[in-house]
């Protein structure tokens, strides 16, 4: 039986219509980020574990995880950065009252990290009688979430922390190595080990671009935190870096995820001597910002670190030289640049010395001996003083 013209053309015009769908469903799709599934872990802190989850757009999904943790909800103070992205704010608010939580929302009271800081969170816990039978979640960068793991460790004895890092770099570090906080004209001197039950890191909230700057700084601290774990950790950024570089957020999560672990087990190891690995290239990249200030990116900074120790760890051949251009390659594939304004040596080195010298009395720098393996090495003045005007002699003259 022959169609009519009328039912050809009709089903011509559906079959258009059926294609510009797909063909919307489809834009869509791109634009909209990859959704992966939940990777869940707990991670050995110093004083006990932490509950991560890494995964896009999970934080709707937190206050769930937070209720079937913490038992029968009491009260939740849910605070946030004022920069905070507000629809993950929101969705907290929400997501944390639907599940019965007695709920009170604050801006941060604070904006440094120090001791004052701590105070005034301290005082916004009592004014929301904040209690250890309470949770409190904290939404911003790695500064506020260092206060507030401060504060909640020994409010009350011990109040749950969720975090909820808004970077890459506080998303990695915030949770098993807070910073240290600050004291007037010394900074990063009270250190402290980290606190939090719960940690969320959600890379929808924030940018992904592997050649922003937020990222270029995880980068950094990957490497780094590989370093000191182990071979293995390191082999695994290594094979993950292609993937790294060109923005695949499924190796991204699991990668966050990798770090976030090691750098647990990291500051959490018996020994001594590993747990002290963690200092690598912290006292050139700290001295070196003092020098340059925000003329640097901080990823060039924190890269510099790593570079300037693995060659003074080469040049004393307690290092391979292989192994020091492998770490450079692994820099370079990831993006990462290197300071390019000039440096005063006599300066940079006082700052190096000021710099170790407030917090132990011998000159004593974290050395990589092979790749994943970093320990604390003694160096010698005169040799130290060679290696920075090395360094200097390698930027550009003023």
């Amino acid at each position: 039986m022959s169609e009519t013209s009328e039912q050809v053309e009709t089903a011509e015009q559906a079959e258009v219509a059926e294609q510009a769908e797909v063909a919307e469903q489809a834009e869509v799709a791109e634009k909209k980020p990859i959704a992966s599934a939940t990777a869940r872990q707990w991670v050995t802190l110093r004083g006990g574990s932490m509950d991560l989850r890494v995964g896009a757009g999970i934080v709707s999904d937190l206050p769930r995880a937070l209720k079937s943790t913490v038992g029968r909800p009491h009260g939740c103070a849910l605070l946030h950065e004022a920069a905070a992205p507000a629809a993950a704010v929101e969705t907290l608010r929400q997501n944390l009252s639907d599940q019965g939580f007695d709920l009170s929302v604050r801006e941060l009271p604070f904006s440094t990290c120090d001791l004052a800081a701590v105070g005034e969170l301290d005082a916004l816990l009592a004014e929301l009688h904040v209690t250890a039978d309470d949770l409190v979640v904290v939404v911003g960068g790695y500064e506020s979430l260092s206060v507030a793991s401060f504060a909640c460790a020994s409010w009350c004895g011990g109040v749950p922390l969720a975090e909820v890092p808004t970077d890459p770099f506080a998303a990695i570090v915030s949770g098993a190595t807070p910073r240290a906080l600050d004291l007037p004209g010394m900074p990063r001197m009270i250190a402290q080990d980290g606190s939090a039950r719960f940690t969320s890191v959600d890379p929808e909230l924030f940018d992904c671009d592997p050649a922003s700057e937020p990222m270029l700084r995880a980068f950094a601290v990957m490497t780094k935190t590989a370093m000191c774990d182990s071979d293995r950790a390191f082999g695994a950024l290594w094979d993950a870096t292609d993937d790294l570089a060109a923005g695949d957020v499924d190796v991204l999560i699991k990668q966050f995820q990798a770090t976030i672990r090691s750098r647990g087990k990291v500051i959490a190891a018996s020994s001594a001597a590993m747990r002290q690995s963690i200092e690598y290239g912290q006292s050139f990249s700290h001295a070196l910002r003092s020098v340059v200030g925000d003329e640097v990116p901080l990823s060039s900074v924190l890269a510099d670190g790593l570079r300037f120790c693995a060659r003074l760890a080469a040049a004393s051949e307690s290092l391979p030289v292989d192994d020091m251009f492998t770490q450079d390659e692994l820099l370079e594939r990831l993006g990462l640049g290197t300071t390019s304004v000039a440096v005063d040596p006599d300066r940079l080195l006082e700052a190096m010395r000021a710099e170790r010298y407030a917090r132990t009395k011998r000159l004593m720098l974290a050395l990589p001996r092979a790749l994943g393996r970093v320990r604390l090495t003694a160096i010698d003045d005169s040799v130290l003083a060679e290696h920075v005007g090395a360094w200097c002699a390698a930027r550009p003259t003023a």
